[in-house]
């Protein structure tokens, strides 16, 4: 029922949450048998993985493709035809790590299958990556290869968050990071051949392949793999009518990995197993029901999100314990910004072990001085740092899983403040500094040219962040930590009274004009700490403003009245892949949004309950936003959107983007839960729900509310 109630026809991207990924933001081969468009393992990309090409009496038998797409988070099915026989195609990727296209032929006759995998081969020598295809071998009915990736131990990053980056850097290169594939098939092999050629245009198609030389109805075994180019890797199989075929690669760290993966695919029952798989995820998260069709689908999606980019791969250089990926492509490594927000969500799973995961890497990868990185790879080298909210999730993950948060991630905590005290308070104004643009997440603001004219050309500067402090007072206090107190007065003092907004500050105290969406971030700390009158002041001026944030489809990044906004994603004129002066971000919905309810419960205490409609319409407003046309059977999270008219960054492909926090909000604020009690806190959301399996140290629980009351009640 969850698998179904998530099918839809436009979608392709497939994943196990453990090391695969097939999600390629602009496929060109999808209506290509196989997965040829980009594949990863971990952080490592796999480019031409396989595809399958079709003989008959000697010659290719071209392949012709109904156009329709039938996904599901577990499987894409297509169909087609090759020769005088019909296909169905079901590919979907193995939880042991093996992708895998299995095909139904109809009709009369029998064809020859080729399956043709493609990967580079390289001199060893200097790249960004590096990458080469080394020890090819066959091996018991399959081909084995081993993939070697290496990066510059010194690495400039490029700023344009594009999936084929211009990197420079040193000649000195890292280590590798090795990663095996086998691929085979489920029949018996009628033969194989490996051949080195010069590069040439890697279409997967007859004509770009060695077949039209060097096959004649059948593949003479041989391997050539001397010198440098592409090399061409094919094996033959013969099936007919009626035969149900699976070809696939394993995916590993080792050869042995690799082979074990490649059978586990290649098993009658992989693409049960990988239901089954799917259906154990979503029946390790608390179930939600509503008559709200969008609050249901958007809590479901989510998940499938969090599953899709989850990585865990033990023995993993760097990132042994498992994460949630930031996204797709480029985005495929522990990132801490939405680490924070992946926080949230995975403390709700019964398991806490993925949380736990987020932490360890965390802590393993922490920085002499105390900082955390921003990225974290594999093998690449670890880059940036950002200012995040750590302390909330790790509260709410110990609340609700007891004994989970362990000292040493208590100790990554404590350093990590102290980093925070040491390199970034600014004594004059008591606030924590930004360094750069790059630092809280959102570049290309007016918040940033107030510093330094120079700041979107990546200049760097000194100014307190509002969010930052707001983060830093957080810590501070989860830790019961004195200098908590400094920072909260901190953060009082960028109040602007006749602005009605908190503005970052300059090292001689002096408010910045801008406006960007950060100045609301004190709402998160509620009505009591930043004062009831200035809260509802905030909301009224600002938030809830039709003309300022409160726009048709969403919460903008930046206010409408600065005079760098632009819905469209333009900076200065041209349009930008992350652009933060107007667009909607989720992640800064769901900060708006969540310290909206925050305060609005906080006021309500106080009896001024007049914010908790909006606060109530605030998530419906944030949540819907996350639909194609506002269609319910259409769900996304790309990176941001137009807050006018809601269409998102399709130019930048990256659906399933995990910045932002969606189910931790709807079990919060709609079903009301206080982590870790059976106390309720809903918004007035005019819905009707029920959420069952929910964790709540070491018990169940379940509730049952509308637009009245809400029940929690242990489950049986």
């Amino acid at each position: 029922m969850i698998l179904e109630s998530l099918s839809r026809t436009d979608k392709w991207f497939l994943g196990n949450g453990r090391g695969c990924l097939f999600a390629p933001p602009f496929p060109r081969w999808l209506d290509t048998l196989g997965f040829w468009d980009e594949c990863w393992f971990a952080d490592v990309r796999l480019d031409r993985l396989f595809c399958v090409l079709a003989a008959q009496g000697g010659r290719e038998a071209p392949i012709e493709h109904e156009r329709e797409l039938d996904w599901r988070p577990d499987r894409l099915v297509t169909r087609g035809r090759a020769g005088e026989m019909e296909f169905e195609q079901r590919r979907f990727v193995h939880p042991d790590n093996a992708f895998v296209t299995e095909l139904d032929w109809r009709g009369e006759g029998e064809l020859q299958l080729l399956q043709w995998s493609l990967p580079e081969v390289n001199a060893a020598g200097y790249g960004a990556p590096w990458r080469s295809a080394t020890l090819v071998a066959s091996d018991e009915g399959c081909l084995i290869y081993r993939l070697d990736t290496r990066w510059p131990t010194e690495l400039e990053p490029d700023r344009t968050a594009v999936e084929r980056e211009a990197l420079t850097g040193t000649a000195d290169m890292g280590p590798s990071v090795p990663v095996f594939v086998a691929l085979g098939a489920s029949v018996e092999r009628d033969g194989y051949l490996v051949q080195i050629a010069q590069r040439h245009d890697d279409s997967p198609l007859w004509r770009t392949s060695v077949l039209p030389d060097l096959y004649d109805g059948a593949l003479v075994p041989c391997v050539r793999t001397e010198g440098e180019g592409l090399l061409h890797l094919v094996q033959s199989y013969t099936v007919r009518a009626g035969d149900t075929v699976r070809l696939a690669a394993g995916v590993g760290l080792s050869a042995d990995d690799a082979r074990a993966a490649l059978a586990a695919g290649l098993r009658p029952e992989s693409l049960r197993e990988t239901r089954l798989d799917w259906l154990r995820h979503f029946q390790g998260v608390p179930d939600f029901r509503c008559d709200d069709p969008y609050l249901e689908a958007a809590y479901r999606y989510r998940w499938y999100g969090i599953k899709l980019n989850t990585v865990s791969v033990p023995g993993l250089p760097r990132l042994g314990r498992p994460f949630v990926a930031e996204g797709i492509g480029f985005f495929r490594n522990c990132i801490t910004y939405s680490g924070q927000a992946m926080l949230r969500e995975t403390s709700w799973m019964r398991d806490p072990d993925l949380a736990i995961g987020i932490l360890d890497n965390m802590a393993a990868n922490q920085r002499p001085d105390g900082s955390l990185p921003g990225h974290i790879y594999s093998g690449r080298p670890a880059r940036d740092f950002y200012h995040a909210d750590f302390a909330t999730p790790v509260r709410q993950l110990e609340a609700i899983h007891p004994g989970s948060v362990q000292p040493h991630h208590r100790e990554m905590l404590r350093r990590y403040a102290d980093y925070l005290w040491s390199a970034r308070h600014e004594p004059s104004t008591g606030m924590t500094c930004v360094f750069d643009q790059n630092e809280t997440g959102q570049e290309y603001m007016s918040r940033y040219q107030f510093v330094s004219d120079a700041a979107d050309e990546w200049a760097s500067f000194r100014v307190g962040g509002v969010d930052a402090t707001v983060y830093a007072a957080l810590l501070f206090d989860a830790l019961g930590d004195d200098r908590a107190a400094d920072a909260f007065r901190a953060i009082g003092e960028c109040w602007d009274d006749g602005a009605s907004f908190f503005c970052d500050r300059l090292p001689n105290g002096a408010k910045s004009p801008a406006r960007p969406g950060t100045g609301l971030y004190p709402l998160l700390l509620g009505a009591g700490r930043i004062g009831s009158d200035r809260a509802a002041q905030l909301i009224a001026r600002w938030l809830a403003n039709p003309d300022e944030f409160w726009l048709q489809a969403g919460f903008p990044a930046t206010a409408r009245s600065d005079s760098t906004f632009a819905q469209d994603g333009a900076w200065k004129g041209r349009r930008l892949n992350c652009p933060w002066n107007g667009r909607s971000w989720p992640m800064a919905n769901s900060h708006l949004v969540d310290g909206l309810a925050e305060t609005a419960l906080g006021l309500a205490a106080q009896g001024r309950s007049e914010w908790l409609a909006p606060a109530a319409e605030g998530i419906h407003k944030a949540v819907r936003l996350l639909f194609h046309g506002s269609d319910p059977n259409r769900p996304c999270c790309y990176e941001h959107f137009n807050p006018v008219t809601g269409v998102p960054a399709l130019y930048r492909g990256y659906d399933d983007y995990m910045h932002s926090w969606v189910a931790d909000l709807i079990l919060r604020r709609v079903v009301g839960l206080v982590p870790g009690s059976l106390d309720s806190q809903p918004l007035p959301m005019g819905v009707a729900f029920e959420c069952s399996g929910i964790p709540c140290r070491g018990e169940t629980l379940q509730a049952v509310g509308d637009s009245d009351r809400v029940e929690v009640v242990r489950q049986n």
